[in-house]
């Protein structure tokens, strides 16, 4: 059988604080740990770490759309031909039948464009769907303004008049447009690329929503436990929050249904809701961003996890992680990952839009020491089904790459 020549890493950053390029650069990394040759190529600029470890990086040198110029930002963000013919002409100059692609995130600085580039590959690219920009045009298929799961059918009628963007009006509709020109050119209901969700609810959220690729499957993500030892929840009293401090991670709820409820909250995070909880609630503690070690030093005295998130999570590493440990998780409804925690009883499902439900869960489980250690046993013990080790998950992508044309025997 015809072994891997090359694995071309393409996503937009380079530079990670966990989310998606945290994972790209651990696929890049893992892969190359395996003896493969791998290049990475990205919109931001070169990479120390990466290339000690003998990958190659190319990069563009450019910024995030967010802090890019609003001009800029429109333009790049609709079509950046930098990045195309960043793609293109490695292409051009390196591609053998025996190179494989493994597509990463294009929203930020890479744009649809990437999508063309790769169009003469596409037989041997997989996309790892890190959010929802494959199928929603605002990435999250959520009402910013409103702050609900979206339900509508991406792109319909009912779409274009949604006012859902966070931002503006104008600003959905160039998102739309955006849109309109990734169908053309991804042309997802007849691409040969192969899709990987990050789990199987994250895949029948796609399937629901109506997103037609044919190979569309899903591999879950890796994820460490903080300690080896079981936390022993039942012990500890403050619950913990881990995430982006905004709206669409229900940061406020959080902060709301544990004064109501008068139990003591961890806050570990950044974002723009940050300032105003920690003005408006001085009871709970803010450490801000925190380190790994940080985020393990704080679930080891903490209760249960509270994820509380208005969206559909794609996935959640904090989930998996916390549950992995032994910490009971408590999930709003919208989550990909929450029928599993409801199923394998590790912790407690809520509709985020019911806050009243939230806040009698916290009563509840801030005196109920046996619930909390059953639901701390079962996450300790079942966890793994939710999630991946890393060799697990490098070996779901690397079977998918041997059944491509030119490695398959």
């Amino acid at each position: 059988m015809p072994g891997i020549d090359h694995i071309v890493i393409v996503h937009d950053s380079v530079e990670a604080r966990g989310g998606a390029t945290g994972l790209a650069r651990l696929s890049a990394l893992e892969y190359r740990k395996r003896g493969h040759r791998v290049s990475y190529l990205t919109g931001e600029t070169g990479d120390e770490e990466l290339v000690a470890a003998g990958i190659e990086v190319h990069g563009l040198g450019q910024a995030k759309l967010n802090a890019a110029g609003a001009l800029t930002a429109l333009r790049k963000g609709f079509h950046n031909g930098d990045a195309q013919r960043l793609v293109s002409e490695w292409i051009a100059a390196n591609d053998t039948p025996q190179t494989v692609y493994h597509l990463h995130n294009w929203s930020q600085i890479l744009s649809p464009s990437v999508f063309t580039a790769l169009k003469p590959v596409e037989a041997r690219t997989i996309v790892s769907c890190h959010d929802f920009f494959n199928v929603c045009p605002n990435g999250g298929l959520l009402n910013f303004q409103s702050g609900k799961a979206c339900n509508l059918k991406p792109m319909s009628a009912a779409c274009w008049s949604s006012q859902c963007d966070r931002r503006s009006p104008l600003h959905k509709y160039w998102r739309m447009a955006r849109h309109v020109r990734l169908n053309g050119l991804a042309d997802f209901a007849h691409s040969d690329m192969t899709f990987v969700c990050l789990n199987s609810g994250m895949e029948q959220v796609m399937r629901d929503v109506g997103f037609a690729a044919p190979k569309l499957t899903n591999i879950p993500n890796p994820a460490t436990r903080y300690t080896k030892a079981r936390i022993e929840a039942e012990k500890n009293r403050p619950f913990l929050y881990v995430g982006r401090i905004n709206k669409e991670k229900g940061a406020d709820l959080a902060a709301e249904a544990a004064n109501q409820a008068g139990v003591p909250l961890i806050m570990v995070g950044e974002g723009d809701l940050a300032a105003p909880l920690k003005a408006a609630y001085p009871d709970i503690e803010f450490p801000g961003f925190c380190t790994r070690q940080q985020i393990v030093d704080f679930a080891r005295q903490s209760r249960a996890l509270l994820v509380p998130g208005r969206w559909r999570e794609p996935f959640g590493l904090v989930i998996a992680e916390a549950a992995a440990s032994g910490l009971p998780v408590l999930l709003s409804e919208p989550s990909t990952l929450a029928a599993d925690i409801a199923r394998l009883d590790m912790g407690r499902v809520f509709d985020p839009n019911a806050p009243e439900v939230l806040t009698a869960i916290l009563t509840e489980l801030a005196t109920d020491d046996a619930q909390i250690e059953r639901l701390s046993r079962n996450a300790f013990a079942h966890a793994s089904e939710i999630c991946s080790t890393t060799d697990e998950w490098i070996d779901g992508f690397l079977e998918i790459f041997a059944r491509m044309p030119g490695l398959a025997s």
